[in-house]
């Protein structure tokens, strides 16, 4: 699944770097008609589009283990990543709303993530809490790596306010995780 977004995001920046470098007239032509500015849009709706698909499929993860863990530690966990995606989902909705991105939002799980999901659907008992946390720790840092990358790219100052709390909320997270890993 992450590995499906990451190819997909590499094919698009890929294709963006291909128009940026192109050799024809008409490429040149089209260099000069358009603004800079279009150029970071497209950048900052990539990183648009893979915050929202992985915050969706966070929720509908955490959806899914507050339904089925077995744990109650895996029932907390769950029920704190589902108030956490659910409010960053609104959040990032303003944020792509503000920055005119808000057509970058996909409106539901792309067939990758609906693949995770049905595979997490056919877990039970104990496997499911050990799966689930792995999951849930894994991909919060893959996130924190994204969003270091976008952070470095972005220039609209919503898009940096909104990536910076979220990285603030994911290490806090993953910091619990560790202390309670190391309890264990």
């Amino acid at each position: 699944m992450l590995n499906d977004k990451l190819l997909t995001l590499a094919f698009g920046l890929l294709f963006l770097l291909m128009i940026a470098c192109g050799d024809s007239p008409d490429t040149d032509l089209a260099k000069t008609a358009t603004p800079p500015v279009v150029k970071e849009m497209s950048r900052s709706a990539a990183f648009i589009d893979y915050a929202a698909s992985t915050t969706m499929l966070q929720a509908e993860l955490a959806r899914l283990a507050t339904e089925r863990a077995q744990s109650e530690e895996v029932k907390a966990l769950s029920a704190e990543m589902l108030e956490f995606y659910n409010r960053a989902m609104k959040q990032l909705q303003e944020v792509a709303k503000a920055e005119g991105l808000h057509t970058s939002l996909p409106d539901s799980l792309g067939s990758a993530d609906k693949a995770t999901l049905e595979e997490f659907g056919k877990l039970t008992g104990a496997e499911f809490d050990e799966r689930y946390q792995a999951y849930v720790y894994a991909s919060q840092r893959s996130q924190l790596d994204h969003y270091r990358e976008m952070l470095l790219k972005a220039e609209e100052e919503e898009i940096r306010n909104w990536v910076n709390e979220m990285q603030l909320q994911l290490r806090a997270r993953l910091q619990l995780a560790a202390q309670y890993d190391s309890v264990r």
